[in-house]
């Protein structure tokens, strides 16, 4: 009998409608990429791959993010869950938790598993077993503009006491033009700007290594993060930066407002779109550590990935073989083309393949590229997910109370020690701890 958090149908002889005949299979794929060009590239891909298998298809459905975990619960346990899931790694926590997936260790070790970049697999392991196959990265860092550096005599930061004087020497408002932006919409973005500086810090929830909850464990270098980052809005920052969301401050940072903003590399695409001009200005480092010799210990990331549904053994086989073929190193490279520095492979063979390599935006942004390969992606975490699949991630997205402590603070209404204090609480709720 499937348990309460078990889809029913689960097994050879589930009642889902899908249980094993022996006739042809149609597979449920399921992603939550719903921008055009994206949608169809994997769309036209899962289809190919479907055609190398004698009697199986695939139907692909865009879920939007503001949908997806209700719908995909919802669908899971009702037996009418995706064969194939192309999410997050939020998505895969929360599947994996309520036992709706199965381990695709066989599919990483059958396409090699030396070939995909360690953080992103360890991103999606637990208890010993990988539940999701990455497919792209995603990653934050500094996005300068290198003619304003240039103009000033600013070289690349390498602590926080640089960072914050580089911001301020840059900072002109007179002009228009600002030094850092400090974004805090409550949804989403308070968090990834504020995960930054923990991890810079080496602050993280949970210990990588044991899993204990850590955020907590050494409460003054939580703090020093949470006081350089709106020491860093008041010195720089535009005021209203305390409530913008993603398009506000990528939009500043193209039309040329701001010297420096933290982003997944979206501000590339968003450039040719509205300022091509500013393409040729646009440098990248990482955020560096709070001093010289400290080096930071970590970067906010995230990425794509592709989870297998539990159903029966030749509806997982069948979907396994479609992921397999999706891994392909141009098929990968072809999909991250569609949102070209946004996303970046998250497999070596797909970062060598020609078909990565000589999109034009790939050749443009080479130098920037190489940086987040060498200095992001291999140190990368999700908040909460730092230890491995953790739901909290999920309950942190799903809430705003990180942004509205920051918000607070930067208003001057808590000092940096309560809105840490207050964050922590909540934190530890959630996470049980």
């Amino acid at each position: 009998m499937a348990s309460a958090c078990s889809p029913p149908g689960t097994g050879s002889g589930g009642s889902d409608g899908r249980a094993d005949n022996g006739g042809a299979i149609a597979l449920n794929f399921w992603t939550n990429l719903t921008v055009s060009a994206q949608a169809d590239a994997i769309k036209r891909q899962a289809e190919q791959c479907a055609q190398r298998q004698q009697d199986v298809s695939v139907t692909v459905e865009a879920i939007p993010f503001d949908s997806m975990y209700p719908k995909m619960v919802t669908a899971f346990r009702s037996g009418n869950g995706p064969d194939i899931m192309n999410t997050i790694e939020g998505g895969v926590a929360a599947a994996q938790a309520g036992d709706f997936i199965v381990p695709v260790d066989d599919v990483v070790d059958k396409h090699g598993r030396d070939d995909f970049i360690p953080s992103y697999l360890s991103a999606v392991g637990k208890d010993g077993k990988t539940w999701a196959v990455p497919d792209w990265a995603l990653h934050q860092e500094v996005w300068y503009r290198k003619d304003l550096f240039a103009a000033k005599g600013v070289q690349v930061p390498t602590s926080w006491p640089e960072l914050l004087a580089a911001a301020r020497k840059l900072d002109d408002p007179a002009s228009g033009v600002r030094g850092f932006a400090v974004p805090m919409g409550s949804a989403l973005v308070a968090p990834q700007t504020y995960y930054q500086f923990l991890y810079a810090n080496g602050v993280h929830t949970f210990d990588p290594e044991t899993g204990e909850y850590a955020l907590d464990r050494d409460p003054a270098k939580a703090v020093e993060a949470t006081k350089f980052m709106l020491d860093l809005y008041a010195a720089a920052s535009p005021p209203e930066t305390r409530t913008w969301v993603w398009n506000d401050f990528r939009t500043g940072f193209v039309k040329g407002n701001l010297a420096m903003v933290m982003d997944f590399g979206a501000v590339v695409g968003l450039a040719a779109e509205q300022n091509p001009r500013m393409l040729d200005n646009m440098g990248v480092f990482a955020l560096p550590g709070p001093t010289q010799q400290t080096k930071p210990e970590g970067a906010l990331g995230g990425g794509y990935f592709y989870m297998v549904g539990k159903t029966n053994e030749r509806r997982q086989t069948a979907a396994k073989a479609l992921v397999a073929c999706m891994m392909e190193p141009d098929l990968a490279a072809a999909r991250v083309n569609t949102r070209p520095v946004f996303a970046l492979p998250a497999t070596e063979s797909a970062a060598k393949s020609p078909v990565y390599t000589s999109n034009e935006t790939v050749k443009r942004f080479d130098e920037q590229i190489q940086t987040i390969r060498d200095d992001v992606l291999p140190r990368w975490y999700r908040y909460g997910m730092e230890a491995g699949l953790n739901q909290l991630a999920g309950k942190i997205e799903a809430t705003t109370f990180v942004g509205d402590q920051l918000q607070a603070a930067a208003a001057g209404d808590l000092t940096p020690q309560q809105a840490f204090d207050n964050i922590n609480a909540e934190m530890k709720r959630l996470a049980g701890a």
